[in-house]
C-alpha cells in the first residue's frame, strides 16, 4: 500500500486525498432491483453479492414468476433479474409480462441450462440468457447497468478538476479506465467530444507520442502512464500525433497521483497546457 504522504509532491503541490471510498458526489437516487429464484440458497447468495454493488437498492425478491410480476407492479424497479426455471410462472413468461407492461424496466434472465425452445423465446424478446453458474459475472453486468442508469460524478473527477481552469484535463483511474476529459484535452489529443468512457488501451489506438520528427515513442512515455506505474508525480513536454488525421500538437503535461485517506492509490489527474516555443 502506498503511503499518501510519500511521493505525492510535484511543483510544491500535494496530491489531495480523496474522500472515503463509497461516498458518492451527486449520486441521486439509487438504482432499484428486484430478483426472483425458487432456490432459497441462491437468493441468499445473490442478495449478498448485490448488497455490495454501489448505487443499487434491492427493493424485493420473489420465489416464483407470479410473485415477481406482482412485486414489479408494486415497486416499479429499474432492473429485474429472473431465473428461467421457476414454478407457477416461468422466468420467460414473467419477462414477457414485465417487458409488455413495464417497457422501461431492464430485464435479465439466467439459468444453469437453457433448452433451445427457451433460448428462442428469450431471443424473441430481444433478451439474452446469462449463465447462472457465473453469478459474479451477472452481478458485474448489473453494476455496469446501474452505472448507465444513474451516472455518477465520482470524487476523483471533481477533485482533479478543482482549481485547474483553462487547462486540458484527462483523468485516469488506477484500473486504467478514463472516466472524464475536458474539451481542451479533447482538442489537444484529438479525442471525441463530448467526453466518452475510454481506457488507456483505447487511447493507444488514437494517439502516439513523438519525441523527434523521425522517431516515435510508445505512449508509455507519457507522464500519465509513468505516474500510473510509479504512483508518483511525473511531468514532461511532449508532442503527440493523432492517428486519425496525423496532425501533431506539442504541450506540457503534469500528472498528479491521487490517494484515498488510507493511502490507497486511486488514479491520476493529467494537466495539459500549450508548451512554450
Amino acid at each position: 500500500m502506498i503511503d499518501a504522504r510519500e511521493g505525492d509532491r510535484f511543483g510544491g503541490q500535494h496530491a489531495p486525498a480523496l474522500p472515503v471510498l463509497g461516498v458518492i458526489a451527486g449520486s441521486g437516487q439509487p438504482v432499484r432491483i428486484v430478483f426472483a429464484d425458487d432456490d432459497e440458497a441462491q437468493r441468499r447468495l445473490l442478495r449478498r453479492l448485490l448488497e455490495i454493488v454501489p448505487h443499487l437498492e434491492i427493493v424485493g425478491e420473489a420465489s416464483d414468476g407470479s410473485e415477481v410480476v406482482a412485486l414489479v407492479q408494486r415497486t416499479h424497479p429499474d432492473i429485474v433479474l429472473l431465473d428461467i426455471d421457476m414454478p407457477r410462472l416461468d422466468g420467460v413468461s414473467a419477462a414477457e409480462l414485465i417487458c409488455s407492461y413495464h417497457p422501461h424496466t431492464r430485464v435479465l434472465l439466467h439459468t444453469a441450462a437453457a433448452g433451445d425452445r427457451q433460448r428462442a423465446r428469450v431471443a424473441a424478446l430481444g433478451l439474452v440468457v446469462l449463465d447462472k453458474t457465473l453469478l459474479r459475472d451477472t452481478v458485474r453486468l448489473i453494476e455496469m447497468m446501474a452505472g448507465e442508469l444513474r451516472p455518477v460524478i465520482e470524487p476523483l473527477v471533481l477533485l482533479a478538476l478543482a482549481d485547474h481552469d483553462g487547462e486540458g484535463i484527462l483523468i485516469v483511474r488506477a484500473d486504467e479506465s478514463i472516466p472524464f476529459y475536458n474539451g481542451i484535452a479533447a482538442g489537444m489529443l484529438h479525442l471525441p467530444t463530448p467526453a466518452r468512457r475510454l481506457t488507456l488501451s483505447t487511447l493507444r489506438t488514437l494517439v502516439r507520442v513523438i519525441d523527434e520528427p523521425a522517431r516515435s515513442d510508445p505512449i508509455e512515455q507519457l507522464p500519465l502512464v509513468r505516474a500510473l506505474a510509479a504512483r508518483a508525480p511525473a511531468g514532461a513536454t511532449v508532442t503527440c500525433e493523432s492517428l486519425d488525421d496525423h496532425s501533431c500538437a506539442r504541450f506540457a503535461m503534469v500528472s498528479l497521483p491521487f490517494f484515498s485517506p488510507l493511502g490507497e492509490f486511486i488514479g491520476v489527474g493529467n494537466y495539459l497546457a500549450t508548451a512554450p516555443d
